[in-house]
Formats: C-alpha cells, sequence, structure tokens
C-alpha cells in the first residue's frame, strides 16, 4: 500500500526541481505533521535560482531563451494518486504514488513524490 503525504513531503518535476509541501490538514496528522489532501498541491511553484519559492530545496532548471520559467503544476494529481479509503472533510488524501502535468519555459513536464514525509501511514 502507499505511503500517505504529509506536510514536508518533497515533490520534484521533470527539470530536478525539488519542493517542500507547507500545508497538511491538521485533523488528521501523522507524528505531528497534517496530512495533505488532494487538489493542494494545484498551482505549486517549484521555483528557480534567479526566483526561489518558500519551500523550494533544489530551483527548477527550466529556462527559456528570455529568462527562466520554473515548472507550475497545472494540473493536479490525477486519481491513481488519492486514496480511497482515507478522506479528510470528503477530500481524498493524497498518496506517495501521486504524479501530475507542470508547465515552464520549455513547455509541458510532470511533477512526482520524491519523499511522501513519513514512513507510518499506508493505505489504498
Amino acid at each position: 500500500m502507499p505511503l500517505v503525504l504529509v506536510e514536508g513531503a518533497i515533490i520534484e518535476c521533470t527539470h530536478q526541481g525539488r519542493l517542500r509541501l507547507a500545508a497538511g490538514d491538521p485533523r488528521v496528522t501523522v507524528k505531528g505533521r497534517g496530512v495533505v489532501l488532494a487538489g493542494k498541491e494545484n498551482g505549486l511553484t517549484f521555483g528557480s535560482a534567479a526566483a526561489p519559492v518558500p519551500g523550494m530545496i533544489t530551483p527548477c532548471t527550466a529556462p527559456t531563451p528570455a529568462a527562466p520559467k520554473a515548472c507550475t503544476i497545472t494540473i493536479p494529481a490525477t486519481p491513481d494518486g488519492w486514496s480511497k479509503k482515507l478522506t479528510v472533510g470528503g477530500t481524498p488524501v493524497l498518496l506517495a504514488t501521486a504524479f501530475g502535468v507542470t508547465a515552464s519555459g520549455q513547455g509541458p513536464g510532470q511533477w512526482k513524490v520524491a519523499d511522501p514525509g513519513q514512513a507510518v501511514l499506508e493505505t489504498l
């Protein structure tokens, strides 16, 4: 079974950008960290060396000819990355299997989970 994402989980883009998720829902926690609900990842930007963002671990390296434009999540995780059993307020939690689409200066890319932020809670 896949692990549930929690606050502090790390996602990465096609261009090696890494971002630590800051938002977790405090209604369900794992070792004090709130679970991440489906849809909360939509619109997140990985940041670039020229334009860092909060939570950026490694900048996205997707440059354009004029200036760098880091990956931004344009399509949230597909239902394959949502829990079918665990919801909070009717919204599924995200799983370590989550992935989606990004847009950058080099066109579309993908994001995926690099680290779920915990190793205790698994679900379907």
